[in-house]
C-alpha cells in the first residue's frame, strides 16, 4: 500500500503527448490568433509551462487541460498585449498571412471571419464549437461569467451568420464586413443559419488539425524552440516512458 506522498507517473512518454497533442494545440491557437507566429508562440509556451513538471500530472488532473488551459491563457495574454499596442500604434501594419497554412476554400474563409471577430469573442466560439466545452467550462477558464460567455457566443454567431451572408445586410450597422456569399460553405443539411455556420467551424478545426498532423513544419519549429528553452532552465524534452 503506497503512503499517498508517492507522484503520479504518467502513461505516456513526454515526447509522446507531444506528439499527440502537438497538432491539436496549434490548430485551436491558429484559429484564436490573428496570425501563425501569435500560434505557434502560444503552443511552445504552453508546453514549456507544461512539460518540466511531467511527472506531476496524474489522474485528477490531466496533462491534456493543463496543456490547453496553459495555451488559452497564454492566447488571451498576447491578445491584450495586441490590443494595448494597436491603442498605442497609429497605421498598426496588418499580420503577415504568408505562414498561414494552405487550406481549403470553406476552411480559410471561415478562418478569415474568425480573425475578424473581437479576441475574447473569437476564443469562446472556437473553445464552444470546437472544443465542444460547456459555457460553464468556458467561464472557469476564461475567468468570466456564464452569462457572459453567452453574450460574446451571441454576438459573435451573428456576426459570422453576418460575414456569411445568412442575415439580412440591414443589420450590419457598419457596413464594412465583406459580401461573402453563403455557397462558399459546406450545405448543412436540416441546418439553420448558426448550425450551419457552426458545423463550418468544427469542419475547419478538424483540417487544421490534419494541415497540422502531414505537415510537420510547425511542430518541428516548436520542438526546436522547446529544446532551447530546456536547455537554459535544466529539463530536457525527450522524458521517460
Amino acid at each position: 500500500m503506497g503512503t499517498g506522498n508517492e507522484v503520479t507517473q504518467p502513461r505516456e512518454s513526454m515526447h509522446d503527448f507531444y506528439e499527440r497533442m502537438c497538432p491539436k494545440l496549434i490548430a485551436r491557437a491558429s484559429k484564436m490568433c490573428k496570425n501563425q507566429q501569435d500560434a505557434e508562440d502560444a503552443v511552445h509556451d504552453a508546453f514549456a509551462a507544461v512539460l518540466p513538471r511531467w511527472a506531476q500530472y496524474g489522474e485528477y488532473e490531466t496533462p491534456e487541460a493543463v496543456v490547453q488551459r496553459a495555451m488559452v491563457q497564454r492566447v488571451r495574454k498576447m491578445q491584450w498585449r495586441r490590443a494595448r499596442w494597436l491603442g498605442l500604434v497609429r497605421d498598426a501594419p496588418m499580420p503577415d498571412p504568408s505562414s498561414d497554412p494552405q487550406l481549403s476554400a470553406e476552411a480559410g474563409e471561415v478562418i478569415a471571419a474568425l480573425r475578424n471577430l473581437p479576441p475574447r469573442q473569437r476564443t469562446v466560439l472556437v473553445l464552444y464549437a470546437w472544443n465542444g466545452c460547456s459555457t460553464q467550462e468556458i467561464a472557469d477558464l476564461l475567468g468570466i461569467s456564464d452569462s457572459t460567455v453567452r453574450v460574446h457566443m451571441h454576438k459573435a454567431r451573428t456576426s459570422l451568420n453576418l460575414w456569411f451572408g445568412l442575415e439580412g445586410w440591414e443589420a450590419d450597422p457598419t457596413g464594412l464586413l465583406p459580401e461573402t456569399g453563403l455557397d462558399i460553405l459546406s450545405p448543412d443539411v436540416d441546418g439553420d443559419g448558426d448550425e450551419t455556420v457552426m458545423a463550418a467551424v468544427r469542419r475547419a478545426g478538424e483540417e487544421l488539425e490534419r494541415h497540422f498532423e502531414a505537415d510537420r513544419t510547425a511542430q518541428e519549429r516548436i520542438l526546436a524552440a522547446l529544446k532551447d528553452t530546456a536547455a537554459r532552465q535544466g529539463w530536457s524534452v525527450e522524458g521517460k516512458k
